[in-house]
């Protein structure tokens, strides 16, 4: 699809809480970018989010949206199992997809939407924000600069404390796409390949569950392309965490994605905890206060990142550009967390080949 008209026409499908949160508040301060229409499969909610957030259009079924010759672009923010069917919908009727993570359930289902998205025409892209968080932006840059020198590991550190009587079901059942590893994890994998460039090749991991999620606690280990060890413990049941760390033969890059000074490199010779190391870290630190408060202009550190996507995404399809994130880096993604739930069941090292799926 041609866009004809000086603003790029967005339907959201899905009028849920990241739909709120995030999506909205966003697309609102995108330069380019209007919201004609959501749709949701109850009433309720669609119609209390357009009259809102003054929405002309509202629709109980992503069809009737997708059949509005005005939309030009969706977002589809429903939960997982909904997303490969209103994806192939949305590429059938020419529209320009924006999908949330993680892509699907299963590596037939990515690789329909890859083909299919490839095959469209349009512009489609996955929705993995914190590529465009300003530390992992200023990181991979100090990674492709070499300074630390031939990276040997990534350990990666998912938390948070999520309110089990709000849960919804799909989030706490791994064959619904939810749980830790799946559908938060999913973050980090992308993370590690986008900062080295490396895919996932094999996954060794396990878990615990709970009365709450099938998947709340878990610990994975794995290997990347040319022998790159990685790490990531995640859970539901702490405090908030979101930390990478890459370990090259130079140094360590501490990536902190809740601080906004939570970048910091230590280099071979440095302990952390040294008054010369925290005098240049605080240093680095009073150095970053200009950006913080253009991110504090957009909501924070987190709220701009989906700004940033989003941004992304619309100048891609008014500029006629690929998108950074593509379908395939949500494939790449979903490979390694169906890896990681293969092993829970197994007990074994699971490779990144062959049809992976979530259990029944």
């Amino acid at each position: 699809m041609n866009v004809t008209n000086k603003a790029l026409r967005i339907g959201l499908i899905g009028c849920g809480r990241v739909a709120h949160e995030h999506h909205l508040p966003s697309l609102k301060r995108v330069s380019g970018a209007e919201i004609t229409a959501v749709a949701d499969i109850d009433p309720e909610k669609a119609a209390f989010l357009a009259r809102a957030r003054g929405i002309p259009k509202w629709y109980v079924s992503p069809d009737e949206l997708l059949s509005d010759p005005s939309v030009e672009a969706v977002a589809v923010l429903t939960p997982t199992p909904s997303h490969h069917e209103i994806g192939m919908a949305a590429l059938r009727a020419g529209k320009h997809v924006f999908l949330e993570k993680p892509l699907t359930l299963s590596r037939l289902e990515c690789d329909q939407l890859v083909d299919a998205a490839r095959k469209s025409g349009c512009k489609t892209m996955t929705c993995f924000n914190l590529r465009w968080h300003r530390l992992i932006r200023k990181a991979k840059t100090f990674i492709e600069s070499g300074r630390l020198g031939e990276i040997k590991a990534v350990m990666s550190t998912y938390t948070h404390c999520r309110d089990t009587r709000t849960a919804q079901p799909w989030h706490r059942k791994l064959s619904l796409g939810g749980g830790v590893s799946y559908n938060e994890s999913v973050h980090h994998f992308d993370l590690w390949r986008y900062l080295l460039g490396k895919n996932v090749e094999e996954i060794f991991a396990f878990h615990q569950s709970s009365d709450h999620y099938e998947d709340e606690t878990s610990l994975i280990s794995a290997r990347l392309e040319d022998g790159i060890l990685a790490s990531s413990f995640n859970t539901f049941r702490t405090s908030p965490a979101s930390v990478l760390e890459i370990i090259g033969s130079n140094g360590r890059l501490c990536i902190n994605l809740y601080c906004f000074d939570g970048l910091s490199f230590v280099p071979p010779t440095a302990y952390p905890g040294s008054i010369a190391h925290r005098v240049k870290s605080s240093l680095q630190s009073l150095g970053q206060c200009p950006g913080v408060m253009s991110a504090i202009r957009r909501g924070g550190l987190f709220a701009e990142t989906f700004y940033y996507a989003w941004d992304h995404f619309v100048r891609c399809v008014v500029e006629d550009r690929e998108p950074e994130c593509s379908f395939d880096d949500g494939r790449q993604a979903v490979l390694a967390a169906l890896a990681a739930v293969e092993s829970f069941s197994t007990g074994r090292k699971t490779r990144i080949d062959g049809d992976n799926r979530l259990p029944n």
